[in-house]
């Protein structure tokens, strides 16, 4: 398996449908693009011979969480395709993020999980703040909301702690 990363600028069409293809069979409601509310700004890629078997979207961002600003890598939308599962693949991107924000004094990676397993399994943590973040849909900017959201975990590549404040995102859902 060969895996690398991708500025989202930089990916050619016929990649760009693979991704679609992965995503849509992984996320059955994903909209018929490859993204969800905007474009990440990276992409890991995990390719076994020719076939594109695993993506994760990496959003480069500064977000507020309490009153301590954090350059963060947020995930979105790690899937790895079914027949590719139960190897370790979603780990081993982690493991490579992970190594990437390190290298890049990146202050911890968060993300917003509907399943914990794999995150926990890397040494996330759930946590429960208030989020602030700007609501988008369809291509349309159509407020700011803050609340608690299902499943956020983070881990913290500092060494700083994570806080209790309110975690603002300062842009979109990721």
């Amino acid at each position: 398996m060969k895996t690398e990363t991708k500025p989202e600028h930089e990916i050619d069409s016929s990649t760009h449908q693979k991704i679609h293809e992965l995503l849509d069979a992984c996320f059955p409601e994903y909209p018929s693009r490859t993204y969800f509310k905007q474009l990440p700004h990276l992409r890991r890629l995990a390719w076994e011979h020719g076939a594109l078997v695993a993506q994760v979207g990496i959003d480069h961002r500064m977000i507020k969480n309490g009153d301590m600003p954090l350059r963060i890598f947020g995930i979105i939308d790690l899937c790895v395709a079914e027949s590719t599962r139960s190897r370790g693949i979603a780990s081993q991107l982690l493991v490579e993020i992970e190594a990437a924000a390190r290298s890049s004094d990146v202050d911890a990676i968060l993300l917003f999980a509907d399943d914990p397993r794999v995150y926990l399994a890397n040494g996330y943590q759930s946590v429960s703040n208030h989020v602030k973040w700007l609501m988008i849909n369809d291509h349309e900017t159509l407020g700011i909301a803050e609340k608690p959201l299902g499943e956020m975990m983070v881990k913290m590549l500092s060494g700083e702690p994570w806080g209790e404040g309110v975690v603002d995102l300062l842009g979109y859902l990721f």
